[in-house]
């Protein structure tokens, strides 16, 4: 939702694109340490995880495609974007509701105290 809101912001200024990516679901520290509420059902789909390499791919994707637009969205391929080659994948309806977008965004501000001037467009 941020990034669809920092698109939106940066239409106007030129050729700078905000995409998005996710690296599905890894095998790293981060999975081993998360909340024990979070680890159990991570360690029912181990085996359908990928390695932090593979997880890396879909966010150098949305950095270095020539072809990129902004906004876009990139994951992994396969088994319900938990793993796999990056490609362009959808986000959630409700990441789209440009009024929410804006209100991160204004929240954003608030909480780290870091303005930007970059007006919204619409």
């Amino acid at each position: 939702m941020f990034t669809y809101e920092l698109q939106r912001r940066l239409e106007r200024h030129g050729t700078t694109v905000a995409v998005a990516a996710h690296p599905g679901v890894c095998n790293t520290e981060l999975v081993r340490n998360a909340p024990t509420a979070l680890r159990l059902p991570l360690t029912w789909i181990a085996p359908l995880t990928q390695k932090a390499e593979m997880g890396a791919l879909p966010i150098l994707r949305a950095a270095t495609d020539p072809t990129v637009i902004g906004g876009q969205y990139y994951g992994p391929s396969s088994f319900g974007e938990i793993r796999g080659y990056p490609k362009l994948v959808n986000s959630s309806p409700d990441s789209h509701d440009q009024a929410v977008q804006q209100r991160l965004w204004t929240v954003s501000e608030e909480l780290t105290g870091v303005t930007y001037a970059l007006p919204c467009t619409s």
